[in-house]
């Protein structure tokens, strides 16, 4: 293959991998690199340091301070997009007619820039971000909070047209993709990059049931308590809920189920252990937007699966999951897939499902399309 390169914008430092976006972009640049791909990153630091890993895997980084302050919310333009708009990018971006890869809305405050200099332009949508942050603002309970919410969806409503100039749209999910399609067109699904390299599942029955995700994000220790409230706690099984900052009003309400056990901040071996050894992995979300990487984790690593219709409609995995959508059928599929070991034609049929949502076939895409 000729040499090839690649501008590619990140909204955060993508390093470490530890959250759903910056899990698609590093293991993205990691799957590009190794196709042949000199990436050029550019990415804006808040929150985050520099990255010696970044800077060894990349054939260069470029960091920017992220802005803030009130007078940003006055923009026109939504907050997370002129907030990342630094006058010493174009220095770097510009120089060259290499393609731009623009991760999310979040960082197409240039994106005319690059068409004006004869780039190639593709934007890779995390989200349709004006229903994620509506959804977002209902979940919130302070009301300034709630309030900005609003405000920047009604914004990233409006500037979401600017993908009609792009050259591409790299949509997450297939329901996704069919929105962007037909408002904007040359959407092509490039699912959620991930730090699986293979199927891993262990054969047989395992101990206990498993809940995932961010505990710090309200919107998912709600989903647990709702669904431990209203159905685990009539089943007698193991559970073991995980993840980042669980707060301590949530570690006080599981104390009222003494079967069901809490592991915080899990390191990413942990966690695979925990989604390897569990018998039944529970995906549940209030939210339909984009594909949750937790759900790709759990497919190439874990037994059975059941889910809610947010966790898996139009995503097209959902044949390889059991739909729960209310606490009777929860309850009545845990008891059901509880006595039903995972057999080597299901792992099969999950190697075959997942071909298409390897790093190196999405990595291949992009290519492509360069």
């Amino acid at each position: 293959m000729p040499e090839k390169k690649l501008h590619v914008l990140a909204f955060n430092i993508p390093y470490p991998a530890d959250y759903g976006g910056v899990i698609d972009i590093f293991y993205k640049i990691r799957a590009l690199q190794k196709a042949g791909v000199d990436v050029i990153l550019h990415c804006y630091a808040y929150g985050r340091q520099t990255s010696k890993e970044l800077e060894d895997l990349c054939y260069k980084v470029h960091y920017y301070p992220r802005a803030s302050g009130f007078s940003y919310f006055l923009k026109k333009d939504p907050y997370i997009v002129v907030t990342r708009n630094a006058n010493t990018m174009p220095a770097h971006l510009l120089k060259d007619r290499y393609p731009v890869l623009f991760e999310g809305l979040h960082t197409t405050a240039c994106l005319d820039q690059c068409l004006d200099a004869g780039k190639k332009v593709l934007v890779r949508a995390h989200n349709i971000e004006h229903e994620y942050y509506h959804l977002l603002s209902r979940s919130e309970r302070r009301w300034p909070d709630k309030l900005f919410l609003r405000l920047e969806a009604f914004k990233l409503h409006g500037y979401e047209s600017i993908l009609e100039r792009a050259h591409h749209i790299l949509g997450i999910s297939r329901k996704e993709c069919d929105y962007f399609e037909k408002r904007y067109g040359s959407t092509h699904f490039i699912p959620a990059f991930h730090r699986y390299e293979e199927v891993r599942i262990k054969e047989g029955k395992g101990g206990y049931l498993l809940f995932h995700g961010n505990l710090g994000v309200a919107e998912n220790s709600d989903v647990f308590l709702r669904i431990a409230e209203n159905a685990l706690s009539k089943l007698s099984y193991p559970v073991v809920v995980a993840g980042k900052n669980p707060s301590p009003s949530f570690k006080r309400k599981l104390a009222r189920w003494p079967h069901i056990s809490l592991q915080a901040n899990p390191s990413d071996q942990e966690m695979d252990n925990l989604i390897q050894n569990a018998h039944i992995n529970l995906l549940y979300t209030a939210q339909s937007t984009g594909i949750k990487l937790k759900l790709l984790h759990t497919l190439f690593g874990g037994r059975h699966c059941v889910a809610n219709s947010e966790m898996i409609q139009g995503t097209g995995l959902e044949h390889l999951c059991h739909m729960a959508e209310h606490p009777e059928e929860l309850i009545r599929t845990v008891e059901k897939l509880m006595d039903e070991p995972f057999d080597k034609k299901q792992v099969e049929l999950r190697i075959e499902a997942l071909r298409d949502y390897s790093n190196e076939s999405g990595a291949e895409k992009i290519i492509r399309l360069l």
